[in-house]
C-alpha cells in the first residue's frame, strides 16, 4: 500500500513499505524509478530479484522503506524549490520526513541518482543510518554528466515537439549513456536493430513519465555537489557518522570512474569506507539492474 509524508512546505512524498523483517532499510530511486522496488501483482519492480526468497531484501528478511524522490512523478507533488532543484534538496524532503517520524535505519541504500540523495540524507541526518551503501555515484556531477543531461534537457525544451516525442528522444540519448559500447556491440549487428531498441526505451518512458518530472531530475543530478558550503570531500564524509559502502560499475558512460575513485579514496581518509567493489560486466551503467549475483553479494556485506 502507498503511503505518503506531507512536509512543512506543502511537498507531499509517497513511500511504500516492504517485507516484514528484522533489518530497517531506506532504498532511494534512480532517476526514473519510483516507490515501486519489489515486483508485486500487476507490477514489476525496477530491483525485484533483491526482493526474492533468499535475497538480501526478502520479506523475511527486510523492512524496506521506498520513497518517491522529491521532483518524480511517481507520487511527488508540491512548489518548486526556490534554490532550484538539486539532489540536497531532494535530501532535505527526506530528511523532514525522518524527522517527523523519528525514523532511524541499519542501511541507507541508492543507485545512481538515488546513490546521489543517498550521501546527501547521511550527511544532513548523521546518527539515523548505520551503513550507507551507494551505487554507480560520486560526491559530486562533472562536466561529461552536465553534456550528457544538457543534451537531453535541449531535446525536453524544444516547443515543437509534444511530451510524449521530446520524452521519447531524449530517452535515447540517455540509453547510450546508460549502457557501454561492448554491450551494444554484444547485442546488436545491425544498424536497425539498435534503432528499434532505441525507439522501444523511448516510448516505453514517454508512456509512463512526465516532462516535467524528466527536466526537475536531470537539473537536480546536474546539481549534485555534496562539498557545497561544507568543506572538502573526506572532511564531509566524517561527518555522516556511518560506514560508506560503494559499488562501482565497470564500463560506466554516464557517471566517471574518476568521480567514484574520488568518493572512495576521501571516504578511505575520512576513514569511513565499508566494502568497495566493481561489478565486472559489458552492461556499463545499468549493471546494477542486470547484474544481479554481484549487487547481491555486495549488497550482503553492507547490510547487518
Amino acid at each position: 500500500m502507498t503511503q505518503a509524508f506531507l512536509s512543512p512546505e506543502g511537498v507531499r512524498t509517497a513511500f511504500r513499505v516492504t517485507g516484514h523483517g528484522p533489518a530497517r532499510v531506506l532504498l532511494l530511486h534512480a532517476l526514473t524509478g519510483g516507490p515501486d522496488a519489489a515486483d508485486a501483482p500487476g507490477v514489476k519492480g525496477w530491483w525485484g530479484p533483491m526482493f526474492e526468497p533468499g535475497a538480501p531484501l526478502a520479506a523475511s528478511e527486510a523492512t524496506v522503506w521506498t520513497p518517491n524522490l522529491a521532483g518524480s512523478c511517481y507520487g511527488a507533488e508540491g512548489p518548486e524549490p526556490r534554490g532550484g532543484w538539486s539532489t540536497r534538496y531532494q535530501a532535505e524532503v527526506l530528511a523532514q520526513w525522518i524527522r517527523a517520524g523519528d525514523l532511524s535505519f541499519d542501511a541507507l541504500l541508492g543507485g545512481s541518482l538515488g546513490g546521489m540523495v543517498a550521501l546527501e540524507l547521511a550527511v544532513l541526518e548523521p546518527g539515523r543510518f548505520k551503513a550507507v551503501g551507494v551505487i554507480g555515484c560520486g560526491g559530486r556531477s562533472d562536466a561529461w554528466l552536465w553534456g550528457s543531461n544538457e543534451a537531453q534537457r535541449a531535446i525536453l525544451a524544444s516547443p515543437s515537439l509534444g511530451d510524449d516525442e521530446a520524452i521519447a528522444l531524449a530517452r535515447r540519448v540517455a540509453m547510450l549513456t546508460f549502457r557501454s559500447p561492448a554491450g551494444l556491440a554484444g547485442r546488436f549487428t545491425a544498424p536497425s536493430e539498435l534503432q528499434e531498441w532505441l525507439a522501444f526505451h523511448g516510448r516505453a518512458l514517454a508512456a509512463r513519465f512526465t516532462r516535467a518530472a524528466y527536466v526537475a531530475l536531470l537539473d537536480a543530478m546536474d546539481n549534485h555537489d555534496l562539498t557545497r558550503g561544507r568543506g572538502s570531500l573526506p572532511e564531509v564524509l566524517a561527518r555522516m557518522g556511518a560506514t560508506l559502502h560503494v559499488l562501482g560499475l565497470e564500463g560506466d558512460m554516464l557517471f566517471s570512474q574518476a568521480c567514484l575513485i574520488e568518493l572512495i579514496e576521501a571516504a578511505r581518509k575520512a576513514e569511513r569506507l565499508g566494502e568497495a567493489r566493481w561489478v565486472r560486466s559489458p552492461h556499463g551503467h545499468d549493471a546494477f539492474l542486470i547484474e544481479w549475483d554481484q549487487v547481491k553479494a555486495w549488497l550482503k556485506e553492507v547490510l547487518p
